[in-house]
């Protein structure tokens, strides 16, 4: 189904589309993932054709491509593995990942005259307090990537207490909290995790303060 030799493709246009005999489960994690997609207008085109190499993977598989280097503009290719962890061996938990071709990463990364060394900059950890914060936190981490700022947020549910916790593990040099509230007032919690202090900053305004 994933074969790019013309007469291949001629052969699998009538095939079944997987799309249309996943489970429920399945379907309303797929639905999610282009929610979230749209919510950060990020570009995407949905193609059942895909198909990755190797057996383990359990749900939506996926692949970047850039049409800045040429006709092979496939950088990587991946998806999501969630029994991969425990048929090794270890405990279970839920995965994703994939694989990338290192070279066609430099030569997109080139094209487009971004550096390619590091620089410190300010790290950042948005918590939110609910599933209806969720998306509000994805969109602020996306905008704040874009300038260049590093920052991450919570994928798989934890409290409050959890999130802080994990964001003091990994280092993180403030960390954001929106809550209900916050949401709906355009403020959050700004707090600092070195020396602790925390303040209330406009939340629209916190590309500008970092």
């Amino acid at each position: 189904m994933d074969c790019k030799v013309d007469n291949c493709k001629k052969i699998a246009q009538d095939v079944p589309v997987v799309l249309d005999y996943i489970c429920d489960d399945c379907s309303a994690h797929h639905a999610k993932v282009k929610e979230l997609l749209t919510a950060l207008e990020i570009p995407y085109k949905v193609n059942p054709m895909i198909v990755r190499g190797l057996d383990y993977y359990t749900g939506t598989v996926f692949e970047f491509i850039s049409t800045d280097i040429g006709s092979q503009g496939t950088v990587c290719g991946g998806g999501r593995y969630n029994n991969l962890v425990s048929e090794i061996g270890g405990k279970s938990m839920p995965a994703v990942g994939f694989g990338m071709g290192i070279e066609r990463l430099i030569m997109v990364m080139e094209s487009r005259s971004l550096y390619l060394g590091e620089v410190d900059k300010p790290s950042v950890y948005i918590a939110p307090l609910g599933d209806a914060q969720y998306k509000l936190a994805m969109n602020i981490v996306y905008r704040l990537r874009q300038k260049g700022i590093s920052a991450d947020t919570d994928i798989v549910v934890r409290s409050l207490k959890a999130q802080m916790k994990y964001a003091d593990k990994i280092g993180y040099k403030y960390v954001v909290v929106i809550g209900e509230n916050e949401a709906a007032t355009n403020t959050a919690i700004l707090k600092n995790m070195l020396n602790k202090d925390q303040r209330e900053i406009i939340l629209s305004e916190l590309e500008k303060y970092f």
